[in-house]
């Protein structure tokens, strides 16, 4: 009895590795690229946008390039006025419309509604 009981309990783990070993690419977070954002701030709304390659720009003017590790976003900003900055974020994978309120997104810490639109 205690020989299928350890059978059965080998046999359940290695069920649960193979299941987990299993699961698609398409379950980790993709991530910004190819994607546009508006953005709702206390620097009015824009539009953002994740180029291929690690680009980002704004309808602001505002030039940069960004980072996705797979959990979390890391941008660097450099606006027309000048200067430079750099936020990191949880990532959010969002369908187009919807849209989460962060304060990770401005260098200021400010509230920030952010919305997919592509």
């Amino acid at each position: 009895m205690k020989r299928i009981a350890e059978f059965a309990a080998a046999l359940a783990l290695s069920l649960a590795a193979l299941v987990l070993g299993s699961v698609p690419a398409s379950a980790q977070a993709i991530g910004p690229e190819e994607r546009a954002y508006a953005v709702d701030s206390n620097e009015g709304r824009y539009t953002a946008q994740f180029r291929r390659g690690g680009r980002y720009e704004d309808s602001r003017g505002a030039r940069g390039s960004w980072n996705f590790d797979g959990r979390t976003l890391c941008m660097i900003v450099q606006p027309p006025r000048g200067g430079e900055y750099e936020v990191c974020l949880p990532w959010q994978n969002l369908g187009v419309g919807e849209s989460f309120t962060t304060r990770s997104w401005t260098p200021d810490g400010s509230a920030a509604r952010i919305t997919r639109i592509e």
